[in-house]
């Protein structure tokens, strides 16, 4: 490699897009093979990074560790419905592999003597998998609970052997070149090939075992560090290697290379061994003639300027709260209940197998993110700080990387848990992965690959981001890696200030000139000094100006066709990222997004013929129009049937995949579409409109987002008020911040009660007293964004020291007690809402008969100790099935009040007689029931038998009850204050479409039973669907997620 400058690297002069992406970049089909040995292959040699002192082979342990401790897992109980040829499934995972970037693959039979006889473990493991068990991240993104509760289930599991396994898929990562002592970054990547390759490849090996076991098939991971069979055994059998000269040799890279595997109990195609005199090419290695800290492009050739191609009014940008992400809106509920249903644990993503099997490794990486910093500080010169960690990021894979400031308006102003972020760090290194582009052509964009491209990016990221944050660390400089799933800043400005890109007509994405929009990103901040790299300009704003290929194309008109205008005090081509998302998260016939990169015209291959086209739109970006049309007339952006390789399965309410029963989104290029900006209606969310930053509920208004993107102006009429010192409101500012509606708590205890209940105590971290509450209250508890469930309080009202609530694990339910019972261990911190009373206790009643079934005697513990603290009479009966039903008999019978209370077993034959238990009381009494729907009407008919007034009849319901059939008829609403009309079809609740009306709704249990969603009812006959309101409240109140008009095209008038 010349020394003395930079070689710009030749782009390939052959397309491939005719070659099938199972078949990989190398024409390993050209090879000679044969049956039977090659002759005694070189001894298996694992990795030891723990006796390694360099600084990378430490600071990738854990991250290696990582991938080692969930290499294997729990396998899905339902069987995968696919293809039956083998063949067809050997390419299927051959292409999985080539997408997670192996350089070859190959596919085996498991021999009996491809077992170690002593299998190798990592010895780090055992270290992580007590944080997998013990730690919780702070992060609260979709299904991150429900992967660490996996991951915790799946250290804790006894180690099985693989003895039933039948094949292996067998992957081999290239070396780049031999790193240069005198090379920026040759003090962290000289001669760690192999600790990089094998790095690669551990990620694959648990990406690919975790799909497979997801499909309901037995696999298991094997690395340099952690295996159960012999790699270079495996190699050879799967023709990926020969044994020559003592040492395994593969085609086209030598003998510079790791593997990694994966075995499996799964009928699949095998390939031949190479024969023994095959020939074996050789192609240069990656990095070949070009410096690591320069990266893979000539980056070096573009035009750097001083500040951004896109104006920021960086005084006057806002900070915003994490919980301003449309994701996180969604899940909350901000945006109704059908967006939350598809965000549920992760939805989106869980869906379809391919993302899923990445999404586990990418929520174990969250663990890793930060860390403690050494003792003793190192300080490179700011030059050779920049080139280093450039260095390292190009060497284990990212694809551009860039060094910026990190302002203060950049960080978060809340992380996800709602607690205020003070800016740590100043200094951010970006780092772009490509999505790839062979799977991209193959897709339409918003295909059932569409998630799977977005989470292999972001999993390469997490990895080579925290591997890189691990040694600034061990520099001596605090350092974090933000990562899709747990992040606190905003990536796209930082894009902007390091160089990788510029602003494009797609809106908050940032296009490089090299990968154009097919990217994903991420950020390491740190406090280590380093040189900056300069913002570029290639001509991209001039371009896009031209070109509405993508706003044309995309699904959901979210991208405007207008011009860039000021939003949050920088300029851009700004989206309607409610749309955007609603799309990515609803869409039937894929799963999530990424149609506006495919069809961009930015999106190439990387071939010689696209240098003349970008070197075309960077120096004459006019032709924009006249290159869209080409883009078109060769039909790129369109579908490439060759390179399409996955299955088009989708997650089943068993858990299985099986193939989707919706039409796929296969749509072709719309040529003949005029998109016109007065045809769109867009809403945007300016700081005034940002939800609070707590986890809680806050639902969006999109009436005034709508307002707010007709209020945006261009940069030149904001520069203008600048420059006349018109600044006041020309940037709005948040609304003030409110108090917390939710309460930090901590698990202090758990107590499994029964099989099936669990007791939990809540603390105030600091002990301090909680808010007082009345008997027959409940807690909002946010078990996860989208399961925010109410439990009744079942402790000693005037003990403010602690909350208590008891939980009844629900299998077949919704799935928010199930959660409950896996994460809410002794030291969790929780959020719940401050107490609510929709089931008051009447203190002064003559007499109280508190009445209680199963579960349903958590409230009547606590007004049992309310009365008893009052002196006033009362009785409790307490019914279950059998003795060990009785969740709370000890603690009843150990209450001061115990002499009040009665045990009632059905199947001891004192099953709860409610006419004796509710005759010859007093005037004046009152009667309370919570139980099975089936429990509390008996009660209640009892109740209002014995003369009990139907105002002294008190129920809680816990479940939705057996509901007759009714018909769903459409109807309009006529609101009251705003005088707005709104149509409420068949299909569709009171709630969701006022909250699509922009009319916010709070919305918690959407069934009806906790009351939170009601609203004044003026005038019309309503259908009452609740189990809250009674029969007087019904008159002049409406539960909007349930209730309906009477009639078909019925008219009700609301007081909103």
């Amino acid at each position: 490699m010349p020394k003395s400058k930079v070689v710009t690297m030749t782009p390939r002069l052959r397309s491939r897009k005719n070659r099938p992406p199972h078949m990989g970049a190398y024409q390993t089909e050209k090879l000679q093979r044969a049956d039977g040995a090659a002759g005694p292959v070189p001894a298996f040699k694992a990795l030891g990074p723990a006796e390694d002192d360099r600084p990378l082979a430490q600071a990738t342990r854990d991250h290696r560790a990582m991938l080692d401790a969930i290499r294997e897992g729990l396998v899905n109980t339902a069987l995968a419905d696919i293809p039956a040829d083998l063949t067809e499934r050997a390419q299927h995972l051959k292409a999985f592999a080539y997408f997670n970037d192996a350089t070859m693959v190959g596919i085996c039979k498991l021999a009996p003597d491809h077992h170690l006889a002593q299998p190798l473990r990592n010895a780090d493991v055992a270290r992580l998998a007590q944080d997998l068990q013990t730690r919780q991240v702070k992060t609260l993104a979709s299904g991150v609970d429900a992967i660490m509760a996996d991951l915790h289930d799946s250290v804790s599991a006894p180690e099985t052997d693989i003895n039933a396994h039948t094949h292996a898929l067998v992957v081999l990562f290239a070396h780049p070149r031999a790193v240069e002592q005198n090379e920026p970054g040759a003090a962290w990547i000289a001669g760690m090939e192999d600790h990089r390759s094998s790095l690669l490849a551990a990620e694959s090996a648990a990406v690919l075992s975790n799909y497979i076991r997801l499909l309901g098939r037995p696999a298991r991971g094997h690395t340099m560090t952690a295996s159960d069979v012999d790699l270079s055994q495996l190699a050879v059998a799967a023709g990926l290697a020969l044994p020559q000269d003592g040492q395994l040799t593969a085609p086209f890279v030598g003998t510079r290379f790791s593997l990694a595997a994966i075995t499996m109990a799964m009928d699949v195609a095998c390939d031949r061994p190479l024969a023994a005199t095959a020939t074996l090419p050789r192609t240069p290695p990656a990095y070949a003639t070009r410096r690591f800290a320069d990266g893979a492009q000539p980056f070096e050739k573009l035009k750097r300027v001083d500040s951004p191609t896109t104006y920021m009014d960086e005084p006057r940008i806002p900070r915003l709260p994490k919980r301003t992400d449309m994701f996180s809106r969604a899940l909350f509920g901000d945006m109704g209940k059908k967006l939350q249903d598809g965000a549920t644990g992760g939805r989106y993503i869980r869906k379809t197998p391919t993302s899923m099997a990445q999404r586990r490794a990418l929520g174990a990486f969250c663990l890793l993110q930060d860390g403690k910093v050494a003792e003793t500080q190192t300080a490179p010169a700011p030059q050779q700080a920049a080139e280093m960690v450039k260095a390292v990021a190009y060497f284990l894979g990212a694809d551009a990387v860039g060094v910026s400031r990190c302002p203060d308006w950049a960080w978060y102003s809340h992380d996800a848990t709602g607690t205020a972020i003070d800016p740590p760090h100043d200094q951010a290194i970006s780092l772009v992965i490509d999505q790839g582009f062979d799977t991209m052509e193959g897709a339409s964009g918003d295909d059932w690959i569409s998630v799977a491209q977005s989470m292999r990016a972001y999993l390469r990221f997490s990895l080579v981001g925290g591997v890189l944050a691990r040694l600034i660390r061990d520099l001596g400089y605090p350092a974090k890696a933000h990562t899709v799933m747990d992040g606190d800043v905003l990536q796209p400005p930082l894009l902007l200030l390091s160089g990788l890109g510029e602003v494009s007509r797609i809106g908050e994405v940032i296009l490089n000139p090299y990968l154009g929009p097919r990217l994903k990103s991420g950020a390491v901040t740190t406090t280590m000094p380093m040189i900056h790299d300069k913002p570029i300009d290639f001509g991209l704003q001039k371009f896009c100006e031209s070109c509405q290929k993508c706003a044309r194309e995309c699904p959901s008109g979210a991208i405007t066709a207008g011009p860039k205008l000021m939003f949050n005090g920088y300029e851009i081509w700004k989206s309607d990222s409610q749309k955007c998302a609603t799309y990515r998260i609803t869409t039937e016939g894929g799963a999530m997004c990424g149609r506006c990169m495919k069809t961009c015209p930015w999106n190439l291959e990387g071939i010689l013929a696209d240098s003349v086209w970008r070197w075309t739109a960077m120096k004459l970006p006019a032709t924009a129009p006249a290159l869209a049309k080409l883009d078109d007339l060769l039909g790129r952006g369109d579908i490439n049937p060759v390179k399409k390789w996955w299955w088009d399965l989708e997650v089943q309410d068993d858990g299985g995949y099986r193939p989707t029963d919706k039409p796929v989104n296969t749509r072709g290029l719309q040529k003949d579409l005029k998109l016109s900006p007065k045809d769109q209606t867009l809403a945007v969310y300016p700081a005034p409109l940002a939800p609070h930053p707590y986890p809680y509920p806050d639902p969006m208004d999109r009436e005034a987002g709508i307002r707010a993107y007709g209020e945006m102006i261009p940069a030149a009429a904001h520069r203008a008020r600048v420059a006349r010192g018109e600044t006041k409101g020309l940037v709005p500012a948040l609304k003030p911040l409110a108090d917390s509606p939710v309460l930090a708590l901590t698990v202090t205890r758990a107590d499994v009660l029964s099989d099936g209940i669990t007791r939990y105590e809540l603390r105030d971290p600091d002990r301090a007293d909680l808010p007082a509450w009345q008997a027959g209250a409940h807690l909002d508890v946010v078990i996860a964004p989208e399961y925010l469930r109410q439990y009744s309080m079942c402790g000693d009202p005037s003990d403010r020291s602690r909350y208590v609530i008891a939980v009844q694990r629900e299998d077949q339910g919704r799935g928010g007690s199930a959660l409950m019972h896996r994460i809410f261990s002794q030291g969790r911190k929780i959020f719940a809402a401050r107490p609510i009373n929709h089931f008051p206790l009447t203190e002064d009643a003559a007499f109280s008969v508190l009445m209680g079934g199963g579960i349903g005697i958590t409230p009547m513990i606590a007004m049992a100790h309310r009365l008893h603290q009052l002196g006033r009479p009362f009785a409790l009966h307490y019914s279950a099935h059998t003795a060990a039903d009785l969740a709370f008999a000890d603690e009843i019978t150990a209450a001061p009040w115990a002499t009040r209370a009665v045990l009632h077993i059905s199947d001891q034959g004192s099953r709860a007689d409610f006419d004796a238990i509710l005759s010859d009381h007093p005037k004046g009494s009152h009667a309370y029931a919570c139980g099975t729907p089936a429990y509390m009407e008996a009660a209640m008919a009892a109740a209002t038998y014995a003369g009990f007034a139907e105002d002294h009849c008190h129920i809680e319901y816990f479940a939705v009850p057996e509901a007759p059939p009714r018909e769903n008829h459409s109807f309009t609403v006529h609101l009251a204050k705003t005088g707005k009309d709104i149509h409420v079809p068949a299909d569709r609740s009171l709630s969701d479409m006022l909250t699509e009306a922009g009319v916010p709704v709070d919305v918690k249990c959407a069934d009806g039973i906790c009351g939170v969603c009601a609203c004044g009812l003026l005038q019309g006959d309503a259908d009452h669907r609740d189990y809250v309101l009674s029969q007087a409240q019904r008159e002049t109140t409406l539960i909007t997620c349930q209730s309906r008009a009477t009639q078909a095209d019925g008219h009700l008038v609301l007081d909103l």
